[in-house]
């Protein structure tokens, strides 16, 4: 890995040049589904009765699945983008023709550790009560609960820090199953975990900003910070070592974590 988040950036936006309106479409179809998902959720499984909101959350997370091979058909589309090549919006489909179960499989893991990490939050907001109808017993279970919320979310950025490129190859390799692109997400990352968690941090401000715009903003916010992730795995592929190669069909993973040093980056 060569390069540094300043780079990514500004491949991002040489990326977009010219781009952005595609790469705004393409964002919204990609992610149209969970909103979809959510309004007919409430409508077919209405009321507040257990069988109503065990099936309305059955149904969120089946159509979380399939927003997530149109999310993978979306970094497809912006892995040609970057690279060069013929790109479109079709290429949110491309997942759809080469073995989606392998996004299935993928995605299965990660939300059962997101579960899996929640569970405490999920067991005290759900099983348990304030112990008194006072107001200093409902902030004293709340101040729990919201220690239980970031302890999970704190765990589950370090567990699933080193997964972050899953997706990536997942579109990169037709071949790569979800089990595999997995453990090669966890090879490809190595040594590179601070150097992509600093990015993420660096969203932070401009995140922040958007609120002046009601939000506005992120229709170009997203999709800049979608590509700058692209160049990253692109960088941690070694991609960047190599300008001058056809990269049409990219050659698979190595292990290039060899001599990376996050604190190289200043």
């Amino acid at each position: 890995m060569s390069k540094d988040r300043k780079y990514w950036k500004q491949y991002a936006k040489r990326t977009l040049s010219g781009n952005w309106g595609l790469a705004i479409i393409g964002m919204i179809l990609s992610t149209i589904v969970n909103f979809v998902g959510n309004y007919m959720a409430s409508a077919l499984f209405p009321g507040v009765a257990v069988s109503a909101l065990l099936l309305s959350q059955v149904f969120l997370f089946i159509v979380s699945l399939i927003g997530m091979i149109f999310s993978t058909g979306y970094i497809y589309m912006l892995l040609n983008m970057s690279r060069g090549r013929e790109y479109g919006l079709g290429d949110l489909l491309h997942m759809f023709r080469n073995q989606p179960d392998r996004v299935l499989v993928a995605g299965l893991v990660l939300s059962l550790i997101d579960n899996v990490l929640m569970l405490p939050f999920n067991y005290w907001t759900i099983m348990t009560a304030p112990a008194a109808d006072t107001m200093e017993a409902y902030v004293s279970w709340f101040q729990t609960a919201v220690l239980f919320l970031v302890l999970g979310m704190a765990v589950s950025v370090v567990v699933k820090l080193p997964l972050s490129m899953t997706f990536y190859l997942l579109a990169d390799d037709t071949e790569m199953g979800g089990i595999q692109a997995l453990k090669t997400s966890v090879r490809l990352m190595k040594g590179k975990k601070g150097k992509y968690f600093v990015l993420q941090l660096s969203y932070v401000p401009l995140l922040l900003l958007s609120i002046f715009t009601l939000y506005i903003a992120l229709l170009w916010l997203l999709p800049y910070m979608n590509v700058a992730d692209t160049a990253f795995y692109m960088d941690a592929r070694g991609e960047f070592d190599r300008p001058d190669e056809d990269m049409e069909e990219p050659d698979r993973i190595a292990d290039h974590s060899a001599g990376d040093d996050y604190n190289a980056e200043a």
